[in-house]
C-alpha cells in the first residue's frame, strides 16, 4: 500500500517542523510550498509505502507537530491529511468502477457519470469518486456499511440510526453519510480536512439530491458544533490516536460511535485508547483482517463486560 501524508498550515511552522523532521523524515526534500488560497500558508508532503511503518511514521510526526505547535504558540493547529492511494481505490474511470456493485446486500453503488440509468431508490447511492477514498469495496467502509445496517434494522428504541443526528468524520467521498439518510437518519453532516476530498462529498450529495439533509463541512473536529446520536470515523490508528479525544466531547450521552479503519492486529492498542476516554467498548467487528469498534458512553454499563466479536 501507499499511503500519502500532507501536513499544511503556516510557513513559517512548516518550516520548523521540516528541520525537527529532518533526521526522522528524510524524504521531506522540499522547502513548504506556499499556496494560492492562502497568504503565507503552505504544505509539505510524502509518500509512506510501507504499510507497517505507517503507524509508526504517523506516531512520531505527530508528537513533533505538537511540539512544534507548543514551541510557536499557535493559534490555527497544524492540518495533516492521510489518504490510502493503493487499496482498491483506482480513480474514477478505473474498469473496476464502470458498474455498479454492492458493498453490502442491501446497498447498491452506481459509478457517476457511468451509462447505467441513474435512479433516486432508497438504497441506490449514486458516487463520483474523483479526489477521494471511500468506495464501498475496501474492508473498512464495508465493515461500517454492514454495522450501521444492523442498526437500520433493529426494531428496538436504543437504535441510533432512524430518525438520528449522525456525523461522519473524516467523510472522503461522503459514502457513509449518504448511506445514513438513505437508511433512515434524519440529519448528516460530513467533516473532512482534505479540500479536493470535501468538493467531491459536497459533488455526490447533489448526485444523490440530497442537499436538504447532508451538510459537508471542510476542516476538522473544530468544524463540529453539535452532539450527535451516531458518529462514525473511518481512519487510520494514528489519526484516531491523534483525534479521538474529540469524539465523546460530541457524542450525546445515550449516542453510539463507530470507529474503523485499523487492523485486526491493532485492536487492543484501539480498545485501550477509547476506554482510556471514558467510552464502553460495546461491540467489536471484522472483515478481512480490518476491525470496528462500536462505542457507548452509558455510565451504568460495566466496564468489565466483554464486547461480542463479529466476523463480519
Amino acid at each position: 500500500m501507499q499511503y500519502g501524508i500532507t501536513i499544511e498550515g503556516p510557513v513559517f511552522a512548516l518550516q520548523r517542523l521540516q528541520h525537527e523532521l529532518r533526521s526522522s523524515l528524510p524524504r521531506i526534500k522540499k522547502a513548504p510550498q506556499s499556496s494560492k488560497n492562502k497568504e503565507k500558508w503552505g504544505k509539505l508532503s510524502f509518500v509512506e509505502t510501507d504499510h507497517g511503518l505507517l503507524d509508526d511514521t504517523l506516531k512520531g510526526l505527530y508528537r513533533t507537530i505538537t511540539s512544534v505547535e507548543k514551541a510557536l504558540s499557535l493559534r490555527t493547529k497544524l492540518d495533516i491529511r492521510v489518504r490510502n492511494l493503493a487499496y482498491s481505490e483506482p480513480s474514477s474511470g478505473s474498469r473496476q468502477y464502470s458498474e455498479s456493485f454492492n458493498p453490502i446486500p442491501s446497498i447498491t453503488v452506481l459509478p457517476g457519470g457511468t451509462s447505467a440509468p441513474q435512479t433516486e431508490d432508497d438504497r441506490t447511492i449514486i458516487l463520483d469518486l474523483h479526489n477521494a477514498f471511500g468506495s464501498g469495496k475496501h474492508p473498512s467502509t464495508r465493515l461500517c456499511l454492514k454495522i450501521m445496517d444492523r442498526m437500520a434494522k433493529d426494531t428496538s428504541k436504543k437504535q441510533k440510526l432512524r430518525g438520528g443526528k449522525v456525523l461522519d468524520f473524516g467523510c472522503g467521498t461522503g459514502l457513509l453519510a449518504i448511506a445514513a439518510i438513505k437508511m433512515g437518519a434524519k440529519t448528516a453532516v460530513g467533516v473532512e480536512i482534505d479540500g479536493p476530498s470535501a468538493e467531491a462529498a459536497n459533488v455526490n450529495v447533489k448526485l444523490n439530491h440530497l442537499s436538504h439533509a447532508i451538510a459537508i463541512k471542510k476542516g476538522s473536529w473544530d468544524k463540529v458544533q453539535e452532539k450527535y446520536d451516531l458518529i462514525m470515523a473511518n481512519l487510520v490508528a494514528s489519526v484516531h490516536i491523534r483525534s479521538g479525544k474529540y469524539l465523546p466531547v460530541h457524542l450525546k450521552n445515550q449516542g453510539l460511535a463507530v470507529v474503523s479503519g485499523f487492523g485486526e492486529n491493532q485492536l487492543n492498542e484501539m480498545k485501550q485508547l477509547f476506554i482510556k476516554m471514558g467510552l464502553i467498548i460495546f461491540q467489536q467487528f471484522t472483515l478481512e483482517s480490518w476491525a470496528a469498534l462500536v462505542l457507548k458512553k452509558e455510565e451504568r454499563l460495566s466496564r468489565s463486560r466483554r464486547p461480542t466479536t463479529t466476523q463480519a
